[in-house]
């Protein structure tokens, strides 16, 4: 299921049910916001990235081949990069789409356990997926505050293993550019140049060729990566595989530009007087479905072009990769975020090859932007040919990527970029060739207002996961104090407690210990020392075996000077707000999600404001008062 604001309701009844409400609150606070620390400095590769090789539903549970790195509490994206099933017959209808299955279906969860080789999650997946079709488990990058140094890049997208090309970065307060994020050309991959040994001509007017067959001549030049995996004696030749560019044929045929939502462009074809005269120019990447923003791709790679003589520069562009940013400000300082498809190959006297198409980039900035930002997702341009004035003999040129897709969870934001990349020229041609030219690749998409996919259904088997002894820690402010429960099984198991608070310099202080009782299963804490604003706690159990183990982390907003108050809190919808408003005071509301959905200026000389809201769902909401925060129950 797709989150929104109006499964609030219905969220906290089944997980009432399921795992109780003391456990419930605690887990709420800390499962929306991360862990603090200092401003982070940011570069190269921040993601880690993880096959995935059993999904069992039943569990919410994620097997991968190396469970190194994963823990509790973590955030993860499960994505499938393959799977869709495509019609191989050699003739026109060659690659066209018949069913994407479990191709490009993914979400965002949270860890609950690692076990073994397996990650739980707290909540049920909300997708299927087919762990044959290449599943990965990309963990983001967490920060409180994070400052980009040097370049943040994807790792390249590794076809074989089925791992890398993607972006997931999660920010609590600011993400500051001071250098690009770049995923250009780190999704699917173009078609790789390999030389025909024979000029002998023949006519190689079909669709799927073995493009490693080369001993006579080499039909059809290698396609680009799409999300349908094809068996390598239908890889070559002029046919399109779904979003992946058709190769140029058999003779100097230029290649199809990759696709992603849209059409990428056809190659540019043979139009030469003399010698090997057949014009089977590479087809152009097919669109794909994103079924309303639930699936997402990497860009499709460009096909290559049919060459026999000087080596071009390089075969199919890759297509952009895909890039995943949740942050509460971004302050752009006029760097970009980019998701770019590569330039096709150039050649002298051959085919040349197609561009990438652009990536998929979700931006879900939950407060506001700042200063000049770029975001690109735009396709690669064509390779060039360069027929070098040879008489009679006018070859292909490559055909642009398309451009890529951008998705804004609020309003759009910035200089955005999906322009579909030029085809490539065709310079130093013959004047009586007829030239047949490449096309340009389609232009892409923006689109705001997004709700990218995670599920709220929780998992029932991960509470049976979380440390047995302890049922619940729940934390509540009151005042300029931090006030905690909680709940044992088994007490005479238990040592004693440490309650510890995450501080700016020296990570976590122990600030108490509480000795257990072999007749007392309920504890309490009271923090007198808190500080305004967030402050994070967590508990460690120690067991009289000497065994150590945390309960999750807890959250609390303290509001110090206490400057305001709202009543009633339950309310139906309208509240009143005391406080100081003599200077302007900004009134912002936000969902579970941190998504700001609501907001208003206050400037007056009463120290009372009555305010109606907006229509909410029944829940749980945050509100936030200038640098004040409360928890704001709505019936």
């Amino acid at each position: 299921m797709k989150a929104t604001a109006g499964d609030t309701a219905n969220f906290f009844i089944r997980a009432l049910r399921i795992i109780g409400y003391p456990f419930l609150f605690s887990f709420l606070l800390f499962l929306f916001t991360d862990t603090y620390s200092q401003t982070s400095n940011i570069s190269g590769v921040v993601n880690s990235y993880y096959k995935v090789v059993e999904v069992i539903s039943s569990k919410a549970a994620i097997r991968v081949s190396n469970i190194s790195g994963l823990n509790m509490n973590d955030k993860v994206m499960i994505i499938q990069m393959k799977g869709a099933s495509i019609n191989t017959a050699n003739n026109s209808s060659f690659g066209d789409t018949t069913s994407l299955n479990n191709a490009g279906n993914y979400e965002v969860g949270t860890i609950c356990n690692v076990n073994g080789d397996t990650a739980f999650l707290f909540f049920n997946l909300a997708n299927q997926y087919t762990v044959s079709d290449k599943v990965q488990l990309v963990k983001f990058a967490e920060y409180y505050s994070a400052n980009v140094i040097d370049t943040v890049k994807a790792a390249s997208w590794d076809s074989a293993a089925g791992i890398g090309g993607v972006i997931a970065i999660s920010v609590t307060t600011d993400l500051t550019l001071n250098a690009p994020i770049f995923a250009d050309s780190k999704g699917y991959q173009g078609g790789s140049i390999l030389q025909c040994s024979s000029t002998f001509c023949v006519t190689a007017n079909g669709y799927a060729y073995n493009p490693t067959i080369t001993s006579f001549q080499q039909y059809g030049a290698w396609k680009g990566e799409g999300i349908a995996g094809i068996a390598t004696t239908i890889s070559g030749g002029r046919g399109a595989p779904a979003n992946g560019g058709g190769g140029g044929n058999f003779h100097n045929n230029g290649g199809g530009g990759g696709a992603n939502l849209t059409r990428g462009g056809d190659g540019g074809g043979n139009s030469s007087l003399i010698g090997c005269l057949s014009s089977y120019r590479g087809i152009a990447g097919k669109p794909l479905s994103s079924w309303n923003g639930k699936k997402i791709f990497f860009g499709g790679g460009g096909g290559a072009g049919h060459y026999n003589s000087i080596t071009p520069t390089g075969g199919g562009g890759d297509g952009g990769g895909i890039i995943f940013i949740t942050a509460n400000n971004l302050i752009g300082n006029g760097y970009k975020i980019s998701a770019n498809g590569q330039t096709g190959g150039s050649t002298s006297s051959d085919g040349a090859s197609g561009g990438g198409a652009g990536g998929t980039i979700i931006m879900d900035i939950l407060n506001s932007y700042s200063g000049s930002l770029t975001i690109q997702a735009n396709g690669g341009t064509g390779g060039t040919s360069n027929d070098g004035g040879n008489v009679n003999r006018c070859y292909g040129a490559g055909g642009g990527g398309s451009g890529g897709v951008i998705y804004f969870t609020g309003s759009s934001y910035g200089t955005i970029n999906t322009n579909g990349g030029n085809a490539g020229p065709e310079v130093s041609s013959d004047a009586s060739c007829s030239v047949i030219l490449p096309s340009a690749g389609t232009n892409g998409s923006t689109i705001s207002n997004y709700s990218y996919i995670r599920s709220l259904d929780p998992a029932g088997y991960c509470s049976t996961l979380l440390p047995v002894t302890l049922l619940y820690f729940k934390a509540t402010a009151t005042q300029a104090k931090a006030w905690f429960q909680w709940k044992i099984a088994s007490s005479e198991l238990i040592s004693h407690f440490v309650i510890e608070r995450l501080e700016n310099v020296n990570g976590w202080k122990n600030i108490g210990n509480v000795n257990a009782s072999n007749n007392l299963n309920v504890y309490d804490f009271i923090d007198n020392n808190t500080t305004a604003g967030i402050n994070q706690y967590r508990l460690k159990i120690v067991e009289t075996n000497g065994k150590t183990y945390y309960s999750p982390i807890q959250k609390i907003s303290i509001d110090v000077n206490g400057q305001f108050d709202i009543y009633p809190n339950p309310t139906s919808g309208i509240i009143n707000i005391t406080g100081d408003f003599s200077s302007l005071t900004m009134i912002q509301l936000f969902d579970l999600a941190g998504k700001i959905i609501w907001k208003k200026e206050i400037f007056s000389n009463n120290n009372v404001v009555r305010l109606q809201l907006p229509l909410l769902t029944p829940g749980i909401y945050t509100m936030r008062i200038n640098n004040s925060i409360k928890k704001l129950i709505v019936r």
